[in-house]
């Protein structure tokens, strides 16, 4: 998993309120190489709220939207991008990604990321416990991922620190 570092994106992947994008600003920071969050790049693209682009097109469109903004995204250089949580679980997103850099699955205490993520304008947030279960039928393609990091001890700040030493230590920066 060697890559030319002027064409490295990191993607990182996760739960909704996983911190995915928190991280990703102090992670791109770490590694000086530009940040985008993926569901902001869809917003920018569209002069329309992810909420609404759900209101008035459901997931459906808002999937579509996402899968071609991902691949705006990948024809830049070197980035961290932070998807959106359920950008891996489509396969084209997927093989996109894989093809593009390497994903890093942002991996939290279930709990915590459940209290986070308890937010109004989360389209497919209702409660507690259609996320817990929305988490679980995603964890299956979250482990997908070309490296896991478990958050559970992390402050967001220390987590990017230990996740730029991790993907030094990997050959991927």
């Amino acid at each position: 998993m060697r890559m030319d570092s002027s064409a490295a994106r990191y993607f990182l992947i996760g739960f909704m309120g996983v911190g995915k994008t928190t991280i990703g600003r102090d992670l791109a920071n770490h590694l000086g190489m530009p940040f985008y969050d993926l569901d902001d790049e869809i917003e920018k693209a569209t002069g329309r709220r992810i909420a609404e682009i759900f209101d008035e097109g459901g997931e459906a469109k808002f999937r579509e939207l996402e899968t071609r903004v991902l691949r705006q995204i990948v024809g830049k250089n070197s980035a961290v991008i932070a998807t959106g949580g359920g950008t891996f679980i489509k396969p084209e997103n997927r093989e996109i990604i894989r093809s593009a850099g390497v994903s890093i699955w942002l991996d939290g205490a279930t709990d915590q990321i459940i209290d986070r993520g308890a937010d109004d304008d989360r389209p497919l947030w209702h409660d507690a416990n259609q996320a817990r279960a929305l988490l679980t039928e995603r964890l299956v393609h979250y482990r997908q991922a070309d490296l896991r990091f478990d958050l559970k001890r992390s402050s967001p700040q220390e987590a990017a620190k230990q996740i730029a030493k991790l993907l030094a230590s990997c050959n991927v920066t």
